[in-house]
């Protein structure tokens, strides 16, 4: 009998989501989330700096500093891969704007949640997100709306 054969394997492969492309990845079980980040961008050419990627796996979002195995991750578990981009909220109005941290993953519902949240002085009931003069629909992902790092938006009030 092989004394190494009770030994967990050293690789294992993940399934990667990005932007709705599915893509494989065969990674050291060890490995830390930023060292799966750094894979993720050199191995499969995602466009998307290791610091400025979010990994998520069942809903939870993974800390750079532990390891697949701290999250209990098995073999051809699926990572989403998002992107952390800052986005300008321009309140109708006034004067007053917000620079917002952001994955390109939430919706614009989720956007205008998150603003009222660290914002409390700023009402979003009955408004909506604009974007070069066109509303924005609060179920859309912001990656889909094209909503990218830098893009400035403007909270008015819902018209009919």
């Amino acid at each position: 009998m092989d004394p190494d054969s009770n030994l967990p394997p050293a690789n294992m492969r993940i399934i990667v989501l990005w932007r709705g492309a599915i893509s494989t990845l065969e990674i050291p079980v060890a490995a830390r989330i930023i060292e799966v980040k750094v894979l993720i961008c050199e191995a499969l050419h995602i466009p998307v700096p290791a610091d400025r990627q979010e990994l998520s796996w069942e809903g939870q979002f993974l800390r750079d500093e532990l390891t697949l195995q701290n999250y209990n991750i098995p073999p051809n578990a699926s990572l989403t891969v998002l992107t952390k981009i800052k986005v300008e909220i321009y309140v109708e109005y006034s004067r007053f704007y917000y620079v917002c941290e952001v994955h390109d993953g939430a919706t614009v519902g989720e956007l205008k949640a998150k603003v009222c949240a660290e914002q409390s002085i700023i009402d979003v009931e009955h408004k909506v997100l604009r974007m070069n003069g066109f509303d924005l629909d609060d179920g859309a992902l912001l990656w889909a709306a094209t909503v990218m790092e830098g893009t400035k938006l403007h909270l008015v009030k819902y018209q009919n």
